[in-house]
């Protein structure tokens, strides 16, 4: 009697997986770095005001929150600004350029997201990924130097590390869609893209406790050498696809080929030979004009459009509205700017588990519950966003609001990131970096948008941070309905 492999034994794909969730880890460590580096190294603006003074107080709580007693700030007395901390705080940028200068990352990530997809579909994702993690490595580490060098030489480094950081993702869908069994889809994609939470963790918790004790650079130096370190187990370890893995059981090898292709000639499998199993016929050139065509990918379009404004307005902007407006250390910034991310891992596990167990027990189509995830995602983090935008100077109820709205954002994880690859297995990656690359430019707009928002004289402030709150919240309400209305999980004709 033949023995059948099950989607439950241990294999291959899931030594790949871990690999993928510590790149994923390690390369979005890198990237939200500078989101508590920005603080670090730039000079403080933030006025402070004289409450025993007879300006209208109302106005006092609209401009600015009174400074925590227990937090170890010197106050200059000549120009009432709050100075740097021990921190050497070099570079006198202010909201504006600070914007643009989070927003280069994005104009690099934008262009090569398309171009990623492609090439990986053509040559495999295996050194893609490689060569793409080195050089983000190398440029983390000269980041400190090109900040010495000025504003454009550190925006021209951040748009490159943009550049080689685009091509990772639609790299690791191209190759899920080669490890990847149906039944696993969601947990092994979710999994892997759950790295970026625990990266974006790691990345502010040792951000902050990096710039406290040894200065800002650290922060570059640290993550640029983790990246290259990874590249080592990553060239021994990781293959293209089943067929080209020499250590995989044949039992496995099998069991993912043939769930991902029904109709393979199972003969070519059952000899247990070591050698590869015939190779899957070449895939048909990209039905690029039948994709623009889909209405389900539109919906997609506007979910990431979306969806990632008010992602990237917290990922970038969270610890600047922590240090300027609530008045948290950098040790603390760091920490409490982590704490949404780990709440938002939390919930990505737990929302992987319990959709596979959902589909599994057949309780409703892909397309439904996956609807129920990316609204639930999108009502709560804008729901959420409201009540930080009304707690002002509250800084208990403000951080654990912002933990409750990056939390639930965690949801789109089994949510509509999974359909790109349920409507097209063969061009996923193709479609995850057109994705990327509308969702992208929230990046490039989104920061700017922010730094124009709270900029200049009593730019920082409780009211005009509500502007940039309500802004983010008002796309959460558009994006639920067209999301609703249009998306899909059917696996699309011109993919068949």
């Amino acid at each position: 009697m033949e023995y059948k492999y099950h989607s439950g034994r241990v294999g291959q794909r899931h030594a790949l997986m871990v690999l993928a969730f510590l790149g994923c880890m390690f390369m979005y460590a890198t990237r939200v770095g500078l989101s508590v580096s920005m603080v670090a190294m730039t000079k403080s603006t933030v006025k402070i005001v004289n409450l025993n003074s007879e300006t209208n107080s109302s106005r006092i709580i609209a401009e600015v929150c009174p400074l925590l007693q227990t937090k170890p700030l010197n106050v200059s007395s000549n120009n009432g600004t709050v100075p740097a901390r021990k921190q050497s705080r070099t570079f006198d940028w202010d909201s504006e350029t600070q914007g643009f200068l989070h927003g280069a990352f994005f104009y690099g990530y934008l262009v090569s997201q398309i171009p990623g997809g492609w090439v990986s579909h053509k040559i495999g994702a295996k050194i893609p990924m490689a060569a793409s993690m080195v050089i983000i490595g190398i440029l983390t580490i000269i980041s400190p130097f090109a900040a010495d060098g000025g504003v454009w030489a550190f925006f021209v480094v951040r748009l490159l590390v943009g550049f080689f950081q685009g091509v990772v993702y639609p790299s690791i869908t191209v190759l899920w869609s080669e490890w990847a069994p149906p039944a696993e889809r969601g947990r092994l994609l979710s999994v892997t893209y759950s790295g970026s939470q625990l990266g974006t963790v790691m990345g502010m918790f040792l951000a902050g406790f990096l710039a406290e004790a040894y200065g800002w650079e650290s922060i570059f130096y640290c993550f640029g050498v983790l990246l290259i370190l990874w590249v080592v187990p990553w060239i021994f370890l990781a293959y293209d696809s089943p067929s080209k893995h020499p250590r995989i059981s044949h039992a496995e090898k099998k069991y993912i080929i043939t769930s991902l292709n029904p109709d393979f000639e199972m003969e070519y499998c059952d000899h247990g030979s070591s050698k590869p199993i015939k190779p899957i016929e070449e895939k048909p050139p990209v039905p690029c004009l039948a994709i623009l065509k889909t209405v389900p990918i539109w919906a997609l379009l506007v979910a990431e459009f979306g969806h990632n404004w008010g992602f990237y307005v917290l990922l970038t902007n969270l610890p600047t509205y922590l240090n300027n407006i609530l008045h948290f250390s950098l040790k603390s910034n760091g920490a409490l700017s982590a704490m949404p991310y780990l709440v938002r891992w939390f919930v990505t596990i737990l929302s992987v588990c319990l959709s596979d167990w959902i589909l599994t027990k057949n309780f409703c189509t892909p397309t439904v519950l996956r609807k129920i995830f990316s609204i639930g995602a999108f009502v709560g983090t804008g729901s959420a966003l409201v009540g930080v935008a009304y707690a002002g100077c509250d800084a208990t109820a403000a951080v654990a609001l912002f933990a409750l709205a990056v939390g639930l954002s965690g949801w789109v994880y089994v949510g509509y990131l999974v359909q790109y690859t349920e409507m097209s297995p063969n061009y996923a990656g193709i479609l995850i970096g057109l994705g990327n690359t509308v969702g992208t430019t929230t990046g490039i707009i989104a920061p700017y948008v922010v730094g124009v928002l709270t900029s200049g004289e009593g730019g920082q402030s409780v009211e005009n941070w509500q502007n940039v709150f309500f802004i983010a919240v008002g796309l959460y309400g558009f994006i639920t309905v067209i999301y609703g209305a249009f998306g899909s999980s059917v696996r699309q004709k011109w993919d068949k």
